[in-house]
Parts: C-alpha cells; sequence; structure tokens
C-alpha cells in the first residue's frame, strides 16, 4: 500500500489484534503481539484514561507503521465495539460520509478538499453547496469519551479546540457557512455535551458560538471486521441543560504522587508517616472550584487544610474536577473508601462525619477500573439520569 492511499476509507488494509502493556507518551504505547513486546504509534494525543487501561484489546496495523515502530494503533475494544482511536482516520470516514450522502445534515453538500487553510487555522474539510456552490468549512472533532447515553468531548484540555471553535464564529460573523461536528464512537449514545468538567474554558467557548457555528454531534460504529461504519446515528446537544450545569462550583480530587516514603507535620494532626505510593484527597467549593483546585495545586502557598502540608511534599499532584450544584463531597469520599487500599483518618474530615478524605492507593488509581468508573459515574453517568428527566418533562408539557 502507497503513502498516498494508506489513509483510505473502507478500511481494507490490514489488521492484528494486540493488548495494551502501557503508555510511552502521547504518541507511543506499548503493545504485546504474538507474546512479543513491540511499540506502536498512537494518532490521538487525548488522555484516554476510560480507555487504556493495561491489557485493554487493541486492533493495530502493520501497513499505516510510521517510522520505526511496526504498527499503528487503530482501535480498542470497548463493551464489545472497537472504538476508533486515529484521529486523522476519523477525517476520512467523514468525508466519505458526507460524499455517499450518509449524513443528513450535509445532505447538500460535496467535499471540495481536506485541511484548508484559513489565516494561521487548518481546519478539517472544506465543503461545497451543489445549488449555490457557497462554502462550508467543517472541523470534525473525535471523542472517545463516554459512559452510557452520554458522550463529552474533550478528554483533555484544549486550547487548540477552543481557537478553533473562534475562528469558525469568525468567519460565520464575515458571512462564511461554518461547522463543527463531534463524532462520538459509540452507538449507543444519545446525548453529547462539551466536558465541561475538564476543560470548562472550552465548554464556555463552545456555548458562545453556538448561534454563529453549526455545532453537531453524531454516534457510529462500525461493523465486526472494522471496515465499514454500519450506524449512524444523530445526538441531542441539550444546550439548555448546559447552561444550568456550567458553573464553577463542584467537587474535586487530588491525585498524589509519593515517590519515597517520608513524615510530614501535618498541622493539628502532627506527624504523618507517608508511604510509596499514590493518594487521593476529596474536596469541595460552593464557588470558585477553578481557584481552589489551582490552589492546591501550588506548591508555594501559606498552609490552611491539611491538604496544603502533604502537597508541598508531593512528587506529582494531578487534579480531577467534578462540576456540580450537587454535595457530593462526603459520598464521592465514601466511594472512594470503598475502592481505596486504607484511609487516613481524620484528615481533611474535622468538619463533616467522615473518617476521612484522604485515600491510600498502591498502585496507580488511573490504571485501576474501578477508580475508572467512578469518576465517568461522577462526570457522566449522574448526568444521563438529569438528561432523561429533562426530556421527560418537555414531552409532559
Amino acid at each position: 500500500m502507497n503513502n498516498e492511499g494508506m489513509f483510505d476509507y473502507p478500511f481494507n488494509f490490514s489488521k492484528i489484534s494486540g493488548r495494551l502493556i502501557g503508555r510511552i507518551n502521547r504518541f507511543v504505547v506499548e503493545v504485546e503481539v504474538d507474546g512479543r513486546k513491540e511499540e506502536a504509534y498512537l494518532a490521538n494525543p487525548g488522555r484516554l484514561w476510560e480507555l487504556f487501561l493495561p491489557g485493554t484489546e487493541l486492533l493495530l496495523s502493520p501497513d499505516l507503521s510510521r517510522g520505526k515502530m511496526p504498527y499503528t494503533v487503530l482501535a480498542c475494544l470497548k463493551e464489545g465495539r472497537q472504538i476508533l482511536l486515529h484521529t486523522h482516520l476519523t477525517n476520512q470516514v467523514i468525508r466519505s460520509l458526507i460524499d455517499n450522502n450518509r449524513l443528513a445534515l450535509f445532505k447538500d453538500y460535496k467535499v471540495v478538499r481536506g485541511e484548508p487553510d484559513c489565516g494561521r487555522i487548518r481546519f478539517d474539510l472544506l465543503l461545497k453547496h451543489h445549488y449555490t456552490g457557497a462554502d462550508y468549512y467543517l472541523e470534525v472533532k473525535s471523542c472517545t469519551l463516554f459512559a452510557g447515553r452520554v458522550a463529552m468531548f474533550p478528554d483533555a484540555v484544549t486550547k487548540r479546540g477552543a481557537d478553533h471553535l473562534c475562528k469558525l464564529k469568525e468567519l460565520s460573523n464575515a458571512g462564511v457557512k461554518t461547522g463543527c461536528l463531534f463524532v462520538v464512537m459509540n452507538p449507543g449514545t444519545d446525548y453529547f455535551l462539551p466536558a465541561y468538567h475538564i476543560d470548562s474554558s472550552f465548554a464556555s467557548v463552545f456555548r458562545e458560538v453556538q448561534d454563529q457555528v453549526q455545532l453537531s454531534a453524531v454516534a457510529i460504529g462500525f461493523d465486526p471486521a472494522f471496515r465499514e461504519v454500519d450506524t449512524i446515528k444523530p445526538l441531542q446537544i441539550p444546550f439548555g441543560f448546559l447552561d444550568s450545569e456550567l458553573q464553577d462550583s463542584g467537587v474535586y480530587l487530588l491525585l498524589i504522587r509519593i515517590e519515597e516514603e517520608k513524615t510530614i507535620a501535618v498541622g493539628g494532626l502532627g506527624q504523618k508517616r507517608f508511604e510509596l505510593g499514590y493518594y487521593v484527597y476529596v474536596g469541595s467549593a460552593k464557588c470558585g472550584l477553578s481557584k481552589r483546585v489551582a490552589r492546591h495545586t501550588r506548591k508555594r502557598k501559606r498552609k490552611r487544610w491539611h491538604i496544603d502540608y502533604l502537597v508541598t511534599e508531593a512528587d506529582k499532584v494531578t487534579p480531577v474536577s467534578i462540576i456540580s450544584s450537587d454535595q457530593l463531597e462526603c459520598e464521592l469520599a465514601e466511594s472512594l473508601q470503598n475502592i481505596a487500599d486504607y484511609f487516613v483518618k481524620g484528615f481533611g474530615s474535622s468538619d463533616c462525619r467522615c473518617d476521612s478524605h484522604l485515600y491510600y492507593f498502591v498502585e496507580n488509581p488511573l490504571q485501576n477500573l474501578l477508580f475508572i468508573k467512578m469518576i465517568q459515574y461522577y462526570r457522566i453517568m449522574r448526568l444521563e439520569r438529569k438528561l432523561i428527566h429533562n426530556d421527560a418533562g418537555k414531552k409532559g408539557d
């Protein structure tokens, strides 16, 4: 297969199965293929926490190999379905679906060019209207973050994504038709929302441009051989629900890495021994959640809470925010207590009845399926009930 045709859709190139060992960096993963350890190129800079757990089954292609790496990651298996991970291939899929009139939203358009330049920004597709000849700039975003019937984008902070939306709005204000299509790799999805827990700035821009930029989302699924799309479903984007949820309050987790055992003086708790491993702290903020989390991740600050003493000595701190108007701090603490190896008694819980708000894991909790499912529940699954309730209320009206 030559380079010119290597990204062609349908995906008729060769594929083999492998298993994930671990992620080396943003674009390289270590995989097991036929009992051998190999490296594979990953054309997806997302965090992929929910998908990239050790042992995850991967679909690889030797024909798309890049440089010295013998394989390229195409997809991963989740809940019996292959989830396309190669973002460049997503563009090829959408291009084909538009040209073959399989996306109703773009039935009056054809694709005339890929990756059109527009000033300093390059979009994914340039469309042209069949009858008027008018241009339409389309940005395509691949979405792999979903749980139940709800999908969200992005799974990591994306200034580039926000810049794309702003430029599309600018073009729209100048009289050019523009749109952004979010492609969810799960046909069981019904709703799409910007991931305001992860990137509130992107969510704010998403909301600001909705009247100028055609924002849409579809869910797709592939045939068992992973050659072609066999399922296409338009998704609801509940803008009104987003307006009510997008706020600066909620709960947060701090994932804290301690690389060497140490004893730390923790305010009124006195000297506490912290062994090698991972600690997860849960806190909340009724307002100013983003500022609270930013403060906690700073090393130098006036020590006020128990967590300030531990963060100062930490080797790495990773925040996980959950935006919500509900009071979830103690509920989240109980969920952590059920899956952690143990808890540090009295840490951060002096103003509630919880045993602790600090929990210890021997292994990285981001590689723990129960921990990942817990985050998905509080960030995504809880929204499903609200969305269904809202829909039921609208039908009742």
